[in-house]
């Protein structure tokens, strides 16, 4: 599953398959909901262009963002994903 974001800085990320991917500030992109998720938190993304966005100076070196940062951003999202169907079943019984 993807999700749409607007890249607000240049930045890349390693895929599962070893290739680097990288990401131009001001393009908005389809990314893995992990990727996705962890991008958001590093403020590198969102989900549509901010009104007073401005593009980043050139001579800003683009951001890394780590196999880490996008496992640990997998395993949140299925802890909510756990969590949320917990809430429902629990609702479904009562």
């Amino acid at each position: 599953m993807t999700e749409r974001r607007f890249v607000l800085v240049d930045f890349a990320h390693r895929t599962k398959t070893g290739r680097l991917r990288p990401y131009e500030a001001g393009h908005t992109y389809s990314l893995a909901r992990a990727v996705a998720h962890a991008a958001t938190k590093r403020e590198l993304v969102a989900k549509q262009r901010p009104s007073r966005w401005t593009p980043p100076s050139i001579f800003r070196p683009p951001e890394a963002l780590s196999e880490a940062e996008v496992i640990e951003a997998e395993a949140e999202l299925k802890a909510l994903q756990r969590h949320a169907l917990e809430l429902v079943d629990s609702e479904a019984e009562s």
